[in-house]
């Protein structure tokens, strides 16, 4: 843990309800940068809610929110949508990748369409990542594995302070979800902070800290879990 630095993000009392019920009672939470932090919880229980809040996707009911210092409960809209792009990386559960550009190009695009300009900071992330002779390959000829290494380098080619990751290894084979992992691992040590929500507990168990999510509250997990 880099105590030298402040925390990525802070909530506290972090809490949205939808009208139709449901949605995340309370969260506390602390996330130092360069440290990967498990949730898990079953459908429902409110991850998902979770990372829209810390995203800056949705705005909470109650509680606070500071990523990278600033108090997100005071920024205009704007100004939440720019601290998102600057500072937030999202690895989406559908990964959201595009099909008509390769694999360097879908990185590059995470700073807007001039995708040339960043071609090197794309395909040296990807190099880091173990997918440098992919680079040229189009995304539609990767493997999910690949693909999900993909998005892993689009949310953090940017160099975010935190990165979320919805679910990154669901439906991978054993192999493939050590090498996201693997990737993601790699994302901390570059200094950000990296939250995953999971429902498999050998991916929870690999990460520095860990949390449950149960009925909207959010706490830490017991040691009997691990």
């Amino acid at each position: 843990m880099n105590t030298a630095s402040p925390p990525a993000d802070v909530a506290e009392g972090l809490a949205f309800h939808y009208a139709s019920g449901g949605g995340l009672t309370r969260a506390d939470l602390t996330l130092d940068t360069a440290t990967m932090t498990a949730v898990e919880g079953p459908s429902g229980s409110g991850k998902s809610t979770l990372l829209a809040l810390l995203g800056l996707l949705l705005s909470p009911t109650d509680g606070s929110l500071r990523i990278a210092g600033t108090d997100t409960g005071s920024l205009s809209s704007a100004d939440r949508d720019l601290l998102r792009r600057r500072s937030i990386g999202i690895v989406l559960q559908d990964l959201g990748l595009l099909t008509f550009l390769n694999a360097w190009e879908n990185v590059a695009a995470a700073f807007g369409p001039r995708l040339a300009r960043h071609r090197a900071a794309a395909r040296d992330l990807l190099g880091e990542l173990g997918m440098e002779q992919l680079a040229d390959s189009p995304v539609s000829e990767l493997s999910g594995g690949q693909r999900q290494r993909v998005a892993v380098a689009r949310a953090a080619v940017k160099e975010p302070v935190l990165i979320l990751a919805d679910e990154p290894t669901s439906g991978l084979d054993p192999a493939t979800a050590n090498s996201v992992m693997v990737s993601l691992r790699s994302c901390a040590r570059r200094g950000a902070a990296v939250l995953l929500v999971t429902h498999d507990r050998a991916v929870a168990e690999r990460c520095d800290e860990r949390h449950v999510l149960d009925a909207g509250v959010l706490s830490a997990a017991s040691k009997e879990l691990g």
